[in-house]
């Protein structure tokens, strides 16, 4: 086999998260007896999308997330009288209990590690995540958890892969891939880094951005014949 390490995206590669940010934010509008509707959670991925674009291209710290996002958020759907920062602790809370998995993620994560050595590598916010891959079922398969907010470096910068693989011992980089669902952040910093990258699309969206993964999916369990 040509892999020896295998490095997993966690949100919308292993995980749900578009699910657990629904039931999260859906259950802090019940705290504050905010008027819920299921478009409320569009208007919200949206603004949310843009804060992460911001924060991978170094325009917004992981603090300034924490303090901007519900801000904002609420400037656009018109709320107003509830403290966004103390709504941002009350929403994480709720997000950091939720850790649904997307169809075929233990399965092949499972395989992978009788194989290979895995990491998670995910830019998010460790009070969020640590609780979510603690409470997983994932996480006695994986070697190292690696989380951007911990270290300082997000995904597609080059120092969050020099500090994986310093973890790993520094392996040769034809030894590892990763697997992700962002093009920008996962494929992207992998193929700079100068590993291969899987990219998971399971909708079948359209790549029409110019970056070229070294594979491409739509189910996980596909894995199994890229990495053999």
């Amino acid at each position: 086999m040509k892999y020896k390490i295998v490095l997993f995206d966690a949100d919308g590669t292993l995980y749900d998260f578009d699910k657990a940010a629904f039931q999260a934010l859906k259950s802090s509008f019940n705290k504050y007896k905010l008027n819920w509707t299921d478009d409320i959670f569009e208007v919200y991925e949206i603004e949310n999308k843009k804060i992460w674009d911001d924060f991978e291209k170094g325009l917004i710290t992981t603090d300034g997330i924490k303090t901007e996002r519900f801000k904002r958020f609420f400037d656009v759907i018109g709320v107003i009288g509830i403290e966004s920062i103390q709504f941002s602790k009350d929403y994480l809370e709720f997000l950091s209990q939720n850790s649904f998995l997307l169809a075929h993620a233990e399965e092949i994560v499972k395989w992978s590690s009788e194989k290979f050595e895995l990491a998670i590598v995910t830019n998010g916010l460790a009070s969020v995540q640590n609780p979510r891959f603690m409470n997983s079922r994932l996480r006695k398969y994986f070697k190292h958890i690696i989380i951007s907010e911990e270290i300082g470096f997000a995904k597609p910068k080059k120092g969050i892969f020099d500090y994986t693989f310093n973890k790993f011992n520094n392996p040769s980089k034809e030894s590892v891939i990763i697997i992700g669902d962002n093009l920008t952040s996962d494929i992207k910093g992998g193929l700079d880094y100068g590993i291969d990258a899987c990219w998971f699309n399971p909708t079948k969206i359209e790549n029409n951005n110019g970056i070229v993964p070294t594979f491409e999916i739509s189910k996980l369990n596909e894995l199994k014949k890229i990495l053999m």
